[in-house]
């Protein structure tokens, strides 16, 4: 199917504001489909120090699928975990990472340093034709209209505006796209300030270790970060009548640093004073805006799952919006863009908030335990959530549950060959008694031609199932043969308003 026409007084398909990670991630998803997008950011250039500093499994493959895994993976490192200790530096709870290849294909943790990334994805938006980047563009106003969005900024001194299909809010916590829309904050109760320090060592200092160091302390909680190359970061609660001035001076900041380091050894980069807290957007979309990112949720950085929250919140909105503007889905089907990334962010939120809490009062929390060892200490479990609601069939397990990526039998990924479509998998029979959706919107995947898919449709015990572009499952049937598929597929149809 074509790609639908623009109104007569739209300019792009898509206008972004915000070219963090968020933005930059859903600028270059678009820009693999061929939408026309215009981001506009009010920075005139990549902030130069990191910032966030955990991605995961899942956003590596969303980078993968915009070809950029290999370039991102290069400059970061495998995370091999969290070790949370008392005052004493006891350990009272290990939270080991895996240093194997997970079922994503991918590591399940990374650090990685903020610049480094948002280079890579920048070079990926210069590689990509229908997408135009506008940078020191301060946007004004965002106004709905019935169909089309205008998007009013300054830029070189001159007040300019420009029209789209859809505008996507990737602004951060004081979004101009949600305060332009009908949308507040719920507040999940946690707020602190913090003091975030940013250390590049002069010195080697293997003692300090590559776990993260979570120290639990009634009196002042701490975290160490070991980052890529000789980065360090370390993180600092604060008390309420410590003032941002008193707490970055250097007389303040050494002594507290835990494990400790000497201004010989290290550098400070950058000081900061944070304030963490846990809120949800009322309303993710109104009409023709919506918002992903830190413009959506707000969460404590004790997961490292804040920037990861927003890559899902993007690769879930692409495809959706693409549904609409190049394969003619209904709109209707951004109604569940809220649904499903709303309730899936706050799981997030609320257990960032429990460690939190976790190193304020010193004890181990037992909703994040998996087994006490024998020495007192726990061992956490994953973090790792499926879609809490989901579209899907009424009643279907499957509906929502975060897929494994196998490989397919000439050796390539299922997430490159899928290239941004559905994929509809089962037995070979079934396919091709099946009335399955055009190519260029699904890719047939037969399990008789691929052991390690049909390993996947074994081990979940399902005859076939569909495969989201954002890499969540749509849906299963325990039958393999072609009615039950079919039956699926007309769902899928239903669900995203297309004629059979």
């Amino acid at each position: 199917m074509m790609k639908e026409p623009l109104s007569a007084t739209a300019d792009h398909d898509v206008v972004i504001v915000g070219l963090g990670p968020t933005g930059a991630t859903l600028a270059n998803i678009l820009g693999e489909y061929g939408l026309d997008v215009l981001v506009l950011e009010r920075e005139e250039s990549v902030y130069p120090l990191p910032r966030a500093v955990h991605f995961d499994d899942e956003a590596m493959r969303v980078f993968q699928s915009i070809g950029l895994a290999e370039s991102i993976g290069r400059d970061a490192r495998v995370n091999v975990g969290t070790k949370f200790v008392d005052a004493n530096m006891e350990l009272m709870l290990d939270w080991s990472r895996p240093q194997e290849v997970g079922p994503l294909g991918w590591h399940p943790s990374y650090r990685f340093h903020q610049p480094d990334l948002e280079a890579e994805l920048n070079r990926g938006l210069a590689d990509r034709a229908t997408v135009a980047v506008l940078r020191s563009a301060n946007v004004t106003a965002v106004t709905d209209h019935a169909d089309h969005v205008t998007v009013s900024f300054a830029h070189e001194g001159a007040a300019k505006s420009v029209s789209a299909r859809y505008v996507v809010g990737t602004d951060g916590a004081r979004s101009v796209v949600r305060s332009s829309m009908d949308s507040g904050w719920e507040d999940l109760g946690f707020k602190e300030r913090w003091l975030v320090i940013d250390v590049q060592l002069l010195k080697p200092r293997p003692d300090l270790g590559d776990f993260t160091i979570q120290t639990c302390d009634r009196a002042r909680p701490t975290t160490y970060v070991r980052c890529p190359r000789d980065w360090r970061r370390w993180e600092i609660s604060l008390k309420p009548e410590e003032t941002a001035e008193m707490v970055t001076e250097d007389s303040f900041i050494w002594p507290k640093l835990r494990p400790p380091i000497t201004p010989e050894e290290g550098a400070i980069r950058r000081k900061a004073v944070y304030s963490f807290e846990s809120k949800l957007a009322t309303r993710w979309r109104e009409g023709r805006r919506l918002i992903a990112g830190d413009a959506a949720h707000l969460m404590p950085p004790f997961l490292g799952q804040g920037m990861c929250t927003g890559i899902r919140d993007a690769a879930n909105l692409a495809w959706k919006l693409v549904a609409i503007l190049k394969w003619g889905a209904a709109e209707a089907i951004l109604d569940s863009y809220e649904m499903e990334r709303r309730d899936h962010a706050r799981i997030y939120i609320e257990t960032a908030v429990s460690v939190g809490e976790m190193m304020n009062s010193a004890e181990t929390a037992e909703a994040l335990t998996h087994a006490v060892r024998p020495d007192g200490s726990a061992q956490m479990q994953s973090i790792n959530r499926g879609l809490e609601r989901a579209i899907g069939p009424a009643d279907d397990s499957f509906a929502g549950m975060r897929m494994p990526q196998p490989q397919l039998a000439n050796g390539q990924w299922l997430g490159d060959a899928m290239q941004g479509r559905f994929a509809i998998i089962g037995h070979g029979a079934a396919l091709q008694a099946a009335s399955l959706p055009p190519s260029h919107m699904a890719l047939a995947v037969s399990a008789d031609d691929h052991d390690e898919v049909a390993g996947m449709l074994e081990r979940l015990g399902v005859g076939s199932l569909v495969l989201r572009p954002d890499f969540y499952c749509f849906g299963a049937r325990e039958q393999a043969d072609g009615g039950s598929l079919d039956t699926l597929v007309g769902v899928l149809r239903d669900q995203l308003g297309l004629a059979a």
